[in-house]
């Protein structure tokens, strides 16, 4: 068990994320992350500004969007820690990606081409935002049989999930993990999906936390300070 903190406005106090940010899209030039280096090594000063000394990049792996090979990923992965260790930056980023939910995941994984993180091997995937695929239990299945570990992205932005909790309880019995945006915790009541991030922590179903940071933009800015100001951790490992 674990205690919450509850502020004065009635939302919990965020969870730190301790010191590793499993979703980051801090490559260039290789998604709709940033199209520079200068891009990326703002959003690695701000991740270490918050206390994040690991990061994992997870460009998307969208087939006809973002059609990333493995190759490719680790490449840009390579150019990255050199150019992070070039400019003084003491940041570990580690090889992942954000796969989309389509049949190509499926002929990913039966070929075991797969960018996998941690000792649990999780591999990182999302779905579409209004409806639930038809192959994503299966992708969970087949991920599962091949020795990884299913980690879905962002679960509080998911509408079919945020109107369907027994849903949300179903993919857990399946063994998909879930990794909600640390940000989505800072939302107002009125938001759905600030609603569901804190549904889902309260119920101890958040598994692993990220930034899904895009952009080291102002709006970061204030996220950023909260991440200064929670020293306590109380998500799941």
């Amino acid at each position: 068990m674990f205690s919450l903190l509850v502020r004065r406005d009635g939302l919990i106090e965020p969870p730190s994320m301790g010191e590793t940010d499993v979703h980051c899209h801090i490559l260039p030039g290789i998604d709709d992350g940033p199209s520079d280096e200068r891009g990326s090594l703002a959003i690695a000063r701000l991740l270490i500004e918050m206390g994040i000394k690991n990061v994992v990049a997870t460009p998307h792996v969208i087939s006809d969007l973002y059609p990333n090979t493995t190759e490719a990923i680790l490449d840009k992965v390579e150019a990255m820690r050199r150019l992070l260790t070039d400019s003084g930056l003491n940041l570990n980023i580690m090889a992942g990606a954000e796969y989309y939910a389509e049949g190509a995941l499926l002929d990913r994984i039966a070929h075991n081409d797969l960018l996998a993180f941690g000792e649990e091997r999780y591999v990182l995937f999302e779905s579409p935002v209004e409806n639930q695929p038809m192959v994503l239990e299966e992708i969970a299945f087949s991920l599962k049989s091949a020795g990884y570990t299913p980690l879905l992205a962002h679960v509080e932005r998911y509408r079919y999930l945020q109107s369907n909790f027994d849903q949300v309880v179903h993919l857990k019995q399946l063994g998909v993990h879930f990794q909600v945006n640390h940000p989505s915790f800072m939302l107002p009541k009125t938001s759905r999906r600030g609603e569901m991030a804190r549904r889902l922590y309260i119920k101890g179903m958040v598994d692993l936390l990220g930034t899904d940071m895009h952009r080291a933009t102002s709006e970061a800015q204030p996220y950023a300070q909260t991440q200064r100001r929670s020293s306590w951790s109380g998500f799941r490992k």
